[in-house]
This record gives C-alpha cells, structure tokens and sequence, in this order.
C-alpha cells in the first residue's frame, strides 16, 4: 500500500516542474534567430549646404506722388497699376494761375533790370563828374545807393520768377522712378495741394526687389565661425534662390547685401536682405517665397539616410550595429537635410554602420544579421546641396 503524498512532496515537485519549463523556455529563447536588419554605412562627402528660411518681398524704392502746389486737378494721364517710366508725366493742376504768375515775375524782373540799368549809368556819369568836381560826394553816395537799391531789386525780382517758374513746374506731376503706380487716389476736380502736400499715388520700384528673412542669432554666430574656419562662403559671394508659393522656383538668383547692425531682442533674430533681378516683376512687396541660402559650397560632411534617425523630444538617435552585429544606440545631433540624407554633426564616424529598418524592434545588446538597404541613396555628388 503507497504511502499518502504529503503537501512537502507535492510543493517541491510543482518547484521543480516550473524550473524545468523556465530551463525550456530560456533554450528556445537563446536558439532565436538574429533579427535581420538592413544597415547603411556613415559616409564622408564634401557638398553645398544652403540655410533654409521664409522671406518676405519689399520694393527698393516706395515713392509717393504728392501735389506740391494748390489746385484743382486737371488730368490724370496714368493707367492705374501699370508701368511708368521715369519723368512720365501722370498728373496736371490747373496751370492758367501758376502761369499768369511766372509771366508776372518774368516781367517784374525785366523791369528790374531795366532800372538797375538805368541806376549804373547814373552812378556812372556822378562819379566822372565827381572828379572833375562838377557833382558832390553827396549826389555820387545817393548814386551808389540807388544803384545798389535796384541791384537788390533785381536779386528778388529774379528769386520770385525762379520760384514762380518752380511752382509753375510743379503744376505738371512726373513718375520720380521706374516703377509700377498704384491706384489714384485723387480724381479730376479735386482740390489737391497746399500744406499738406495731397497724396496722389504711389510708385514702387519692382526691378531689382528685395527679400528679407531673419535668421536667428544662433545661426549667425554659426555662420560666422564656419566663415572664420574656411568652410563656409564670404559674404559677398553668399547666393540665395527662391521658390514661390506655388512650388515653382524663381528663375534669377539673388545677393546677399545687407546685414541689419542689430538683434531684435524680443525675438533673438537679425534682420537680412537679398536683392534679386525681377524683369517680369513675377515678385510683389509682400509676397511670401522659400529661401535657400548658400552658405557654402565643398563643406565636409557625414552623411547617412534619414530613415536612421530616430527623433524624439530628448533628441536624435540612431542604432549602431558594431562588429559583433550586436546593436548599440547612439545619440547624434542630427543637423542638415537633403533629400534621403542627413547631416550628422556629432556622434558618428565615417564607415560605421547603422540599422535603417527594423528599428522599433531593436534593443540594446540584440544581436542581428545584416544585409544591405535597397533603399540606401547614392553618396551625394558635387551638385548635391544641404539643408538645415
């Protein structure tokens, strides 16, 4: 007759059970196979980089068109928006004042003349009489001072026919640039002029324009100390291409020629303009476009596909596949973009090989079999361009 299990017996038994199947299981999961996983090699290359910023369009020139004198406007000879060229006339004020007045003063100053004409040879004929003592130094001092008072006639005379001339000019209102006028904003009959000199249109100058973008300090001081190092361009030679809204690129690069002296400290950015050739004047002040701003043209640069970094709010990873095809993450900080690629500007070597799938399954210390991505972009070539 078998003796009865005692609840000792059975605890030890049911032990050594679960140590069996924990030794099972511990087997199957170190017989797993190596995760296969695709990699890319960290690659050395020399390529163009370009800044990448939002700039908005601003004229070179905004005039606007005032009346300077008084008066009812008589014509307006100008097609609301459409190009004018320089000394165009587009405005008349009525002109029959203005030129009763200048013929006024034309004639005031030829009676002026006259007189003074007539007071130097009186002034003349006194002092040779003076000499030979027939008049008095009295009648030669009145003489003098009558000529000198229709000498001093003659300098006003002639200073209100300028003047009568310039308002008259004023009458007749030209384009002051080569440009495109707006709308007109005073209609015949109006009275326009006096002191506050009426507005009447505007003209802004759309061939070259201006686009302006403000980098922040940040980057400047980047730029800076790549300029000093030799990596990237003088400033002059900085060339900047846009794209317009529509995705279409603007067919004329432009300069980089001005550097604003100051940061705005609210916003910690600086003020940069490029001036850009618009013969079709395809660009209007205010018109948005995308800048790519070459900052330089041979920089070296580590380079691996995009799809290997990993981005998250503590910053960029990636997975390194060592020598023993066991996996090891790696913090980088990722810089440039171009295409499928990505500037790496620390924390990898040239040559080291990085898993580019797979990688939501990859942990550290995994080992993996490798083979070599399909997808895995050409090394960039000369023309190849990075940005930010």
């Amino acid at each position: 007759m078998r003796s009865p299990r005692t609840p000792a017996r059975t605890a030890s038994a049911l032990a050594l059970l679960a140590l069996i199947l924990a030794a099972c299981r511990a087997g199957e999961s170190n017989t797993a196979p190596p995760l296969p996983v695709a990699t890319a090699e960290v690659q050395a290359a020399r390529i163009p980089v370009y800044i990448e910023h939002v700039g908005t369009a601003e004229a070179v020139s905004t005039i606007d068109v005032r009346a300077r004198v008084r008066g009812v406007l008589e014509k307006v000879l100008f097609r609301e928006g459409a190009e004018v060229q320089k000394d165009e006339l587009l405005f008349v004020i009525e002109q029959k004042p203005y030129l009763a007045a200048l013929r006024k003063a034309q004639a005031d100053h030829e009676r002026a003349r006259a007189t003074l004409a007539r007071a130097q040879s009186d002034y003349e004929r006194t002092a040779a009489l003076t000499k030979k003592e027939v008049a008095s130094q009295a009648e030669l001092d009145h003489a003098r001072a009558a000529r000198d008072e229709a000498a001093a006639e003659v300098r006003a005379a002639q200073a209100a026919e300028e003047q009568a001339a310039i308002d008259f000019g004023y009458t007749e209102i030209r384009a002051p640039i080569t440009g495109r006028a707006g709308r007109a904003l005073r209609d015949r009959g109006n009275l326009v002029g006096g002191p506050e000199e009426t507005v009447l249109t505007t003209i802004v100058q759309l061939d070259p324009i201006y686009i302006y973008w403000s980098p922040s300090e940040r980057e400047r001081l980047e730029v800076l100390r790549l300029r000093k190092e030799g990596t990237y361009m003088a400033r002059d030679q900085i060339e900047v291409r846009a794209t317009l809204v529509d995705g279409s690129e603007f067919p004329y690069p432009g300069r980089l020629d001005f550097v604003d002296n100051t940061v705005d400290p609210n916003a910690g950015t600086l003020r940069v303009r490029a001036v850009f050739p618009n013969p079709e004047t395809t660009l209007l002040p205010g018109q948005y476009a995308k800048l790519s701003i070459l900052v330089g043209r041979d920089v070296p640069a580590l380079l691996v596909p995009a799809a290997a970094i990993i981005e998250e709010q503590g910053g960029s990873s990636v997975f390194v596949v060592t020598a023993d095809q066991a996996i090891q993450p790696r913090t980088v900080h990722a810089g440039a973009v171009h295409e499928q690629m990505r500037v790496i500007e620390s924390g990898l070597q040239a040559g080291e090989r990085i898993a580019v799938d797979n990688l939501g399954k990859l942990r550290a210390g995994m080992k993996v079999t490798t083979k070599a991505s399909e997808s895995t972009p050409e090394p960039p070539k000369a023309d190849a361009v990075a940005h930010p």
